[in-house]
């Protein structure tokens, strides 16, 4: 009876192994399909150090805020900053926030996710939710032509320019995305993505998943 029991285990055990073994080769399959552009692109990778356009004197401020406040975290990227005077009964207060990429496996999780609020120099609130980071490895499926193709089809789709950009350069940036922000889902979903963009502007922008080629979002940078 024990060795039917030690059978049974066995064969869920391979079977699930089976199962996900097939879904990944399936995925991969329907990326090789997808046709490629073997035009200008390049790879590009941000670093959780990186303080982007933030200047010295703002990159030192948040980095001494965090740390006197015990909330340094090595998986912040801080993108930028802002502060306001706000009038109180009790008195005028500076605000400072501080806006927050995370991190997880040495890649970004693409959105800020987080804002931190500090009273006068002192940890007030934050927004968002911190991750709880992922299982899935960083190795990514779609090659560069590929997203290429993909990126100028969806700008000939959304905005009709498809052929200004056809001799454009791109850069692509491979991270998490997930899936549920901003849905109302208290859950995280995060899949491998890419986020692309012209080379030198921050618009259009497209973000797909990385083992399907599927679109998750576009953006033409025209607010309507």
């Amino acid at each position: 009876m024990i060795i039917m029991k030690n059978n049974i285990s066995v064969f869920f055990l391979l079977t699930a192994i089976i199962c996900s073994c097939s879904k990944e080769n399936a995925a991969n399959s329907n990326s090789k399909q997808l046709a490629a552009d073997n035009g200008c692109i390049e790879k590009i990778t941000i670093p959780v150090s990186s303080q982007g356009t933030l200047t010295n004197a703002e990159y030192n401020l948040i980095l001494s805020l965090f740390n006197s406040n015990g909330l340094n975290n090595p998986n912040f990227r801080y993108t930028r900053t802002y502060h306001d005077f706000v009038q109180t009964y009790s008195g005028i207060y500076d605000f400072r926030n501080v806006f927050v990429i995370q991190y997880t496996n040495g890649l970004p999780i693409f959105f800020e996710s987080l804002n931190y609020s500090f009273k006068d120099g002192i940890f007030n609130s934050y927004s968002g939710k911190l991750t709880n980071g992922t299982n899935l490895n960083t190795t990514s499926t779609l090659t560069l032509g590929q997203l290429r193709k993909l990126f100028i089809d969806d700008i000939e789709s959304f905005d009709h320019r498809g052929d200004q950009y056809k001799d454009s350069c791109f850069k692509a940036e491979f991270g998490y995305f997930d899936l549920n922000a901003g849905t109302g889902n208290s859950s995280e979903n995060l899949v491998k993505a890419w986020h692309l963009t012209p080379k030198f502007y921050s618009y259009p922008e497209a973000y797909y998943q990385d083992d399907t080629g599927k679109r998750i979002y576009y953006f033409n940078g025209i607010v309507r």
